[in-house]
């Protein structure tokens, strides 16, 4: 079956059609202008077709239903709802603080926008058969990846939570000098007189957590050869369903503020984007259609290489 003709990215290519942040910014306005008190209350209104932004949304509310939770933020606004306890500190490109309604809306898209987008990723990603982000570098690609000579980087880095580590049946390097480094580390992690991404696949135990290492030529265990797909799909890391395009909405830096009740919070700069990875297929492919479903939601688009 062509892609043309494959049904997964009928699917995906309709949701970048219909984006639901201009549904957002609707309830938003209605909730704080409205006499209502609860963000169900709007919701349960908006029942009948609305058009927003050229785009004809047929069933608004069932668009809406996997994002209430965080819509309900919102009911901090009226004194509906206490403060979230992870909102971020938020300032402007020019580091100055954000007022807290403009930081909330800021936060609430930033969360609907990562959502979102991750579904429209796992639909679109299958379909191309493309497996760039399985294999290290140099490794054996799709023909549709478009992917030929040397690429610069020695070897990629998946970050894997604690407990998605026993997924992977690999040798552990967890060391006293592993600990004091990151992946990224200049000069490298030495193993045996030579850099670490010289020895074979391997799970780190870096300072900023674990990783899988993909060196040069190498393909994820847990990809099938002959047919290209994961094993592990339903239980795959959290970094393997992020999406290629990343809401970037906010982005965060390297600083803290200290919160009224002297707790350290991160600060997030507001930068209001979409971040697609130029490497990805689909996003070549359908770099017109992520364009308007980026500027539909308000955001601006970057299309950016990841791998060299």
């Amino acid at each position: 079956m062509g892609l043309e003709n494959n049904v997964e990215l009928t699917v995906g290519l309709d949701l970048l059609r219909q984006p639901v942040l201009p549904l957002v910014n609707m309830v938003e306005y209605l909730y704080l202008t409205g006499p209502f008190k609860k963000i169900d209350e709007v919701l349960n209104r908006v029942t009948k077709p609305v058009e927003l932004e050229g785009v004809q949304f047929e069933n608004p509310r069932q668009m809406l239903k996997p994002y209430k939770a965080v819509l309900q933020e919102f009911e901090v606004v009226k004194g509906e709802k206490k403060l979230a306890a992870n909102l971020p500190f938020i300032v402007d490109e020019k580091q100055k603080p954000l007022a807290r309604r403009q930081a909330l809306e800021l936060w609430v898209k930033q969360q609907i926008l990562a959502q979102e987008l991750e579904k429209i990723n796992s639909i679109l990603c299958g379909p191309c058969g493309c497996v760039l982000c399985c294999t290290g570098p140099n490794s054996e690609f799709d023909s549709f990846s478009g992917f030929k000579g040397k690429m610069k980087q020695e070897f990629f880095e998946i970050p894997l939570e604690d407990s998605e580590v026993d997924i992977f049946a690999l040798p552990r390097i967890d060391t006293v000098d592993s600990g004091k480094l990151t992946a990224q580390s200049n000069p490298p992690l030495q193993l045996d007189k030579m850099p670490f991404y010289k020895h074979g696949m391997a799970l780190y135990h870096w300072q900023n957590g674990w990783s899988l290492i993909l060196p040069e030529g190498s393909i994820c265990p847990k990809l099938l050869a002959d047919t290209k797909r994961c094993m592990v799909y339903e239980k795959r890391p959290e970094v393997c369903r992020k999406p290629q395009m990343f809401s970037y909405v906010l982005e965060k830096t390297s600083d803290t503020a200290k919160r009224s009740d002297g707790e350290l919070i991160p600060v997030y700069m507001a930068r209001n984007k979409v971040l697609a990875v130029w490497d990805c297929p689909y996003v070549r492919r359908y770099q017109d259609e992520i364009g308007a479903y980026v500027e539909m939601s308000g955001m601006e688009p970057v299309f950016k290489k990841s791998k060299k």
